[in-house]
């Protein structure tokens, strides 16, 4: 559930910003019923829980105004795992520093760290660049490894994270992060939609 709680850390916004420091809203996201040509299957949708927590800390920590959540678990159609998305979309001032911010922030909560330094991919006829890590998580002498990417373009932000376990007890050198670069912009494209 860490990833899916990633907006808790505690940046503060300054208030002298104004709304013309933020981009106008022109996208949002949507959770649809499947994932990747069918690979995932929607299993929860949290984004319209009672506890506003994670909006509030989105616009707090990302710096975002008319923040509104797209959370949810996805789960694979044919084996194990699960895929979560921790998104979010409004109007985001620095997307960069919004990146960055969700990043750092899965790896604070006790018993995980950063495995596989942050890096930033930008794939060829990207508009958008997707930075990916992996984090470990331990626990009862147990380590698992979970790679996980985020984008924000202004609009939209979210962080995917894939829980396999054909990788989650291996190495974290061995993460193909460029590889999962171009399954969050897939993943990006069919959450993403141009507010109507």
């Amino acid at each position: 559930m860490a990833l899916l709680t990633v907006a808790v850390a505690a940046v503060v916004v300054s208030k002298v910003d104004t709304d013309k420091d933020f981009p106008e809203a022109r996208y949002r996201l949507t959770l649809p019923k499947t994932l990747l040509s069918g690979e995932y299957e929607l299993e929860r949708d949290f984004s319209d829980s009672p506890d506003g927590g994670f909006v509030q800390n989105a616009e707090s920590a990302l710096g975002g105004r008319d923040v509104r959540a797209a959370v949810a678990i996805y789960k694979p159609a044919n084996r194990g795992g699960q895929l979560n998305v921790s998104g979010m979309y409004g109007r985001f001032k620095d997307a960069d520093d919004a990146r960055e911010t969700m990043l750092k922030g899965a790896a604070e909560p006790d018993g995980m760290s950063v495995a596989l330094a942050p890096k930033d991919f930008r794939p060829s006829g990207s508009d958008v660049t997707v930075t990916c890590q992996v984090v470990a998580r331990e626990d009862l002498n147990m380590r698992i490894i979970m790679p996980m990417c985020t984008w924000n373009d202004g609009n939209t932000g979210a962080l995917i994270g894939e829980i396999d376990p054909a990788v989650s007890s291996g190495d974290a050198k061995d993460v193909d992060l460029a590889g999962l670069a171009e399954r969050t912009l897939r993943i990006r494209s069919e959450l993403r939609r141009p507010i109507s």
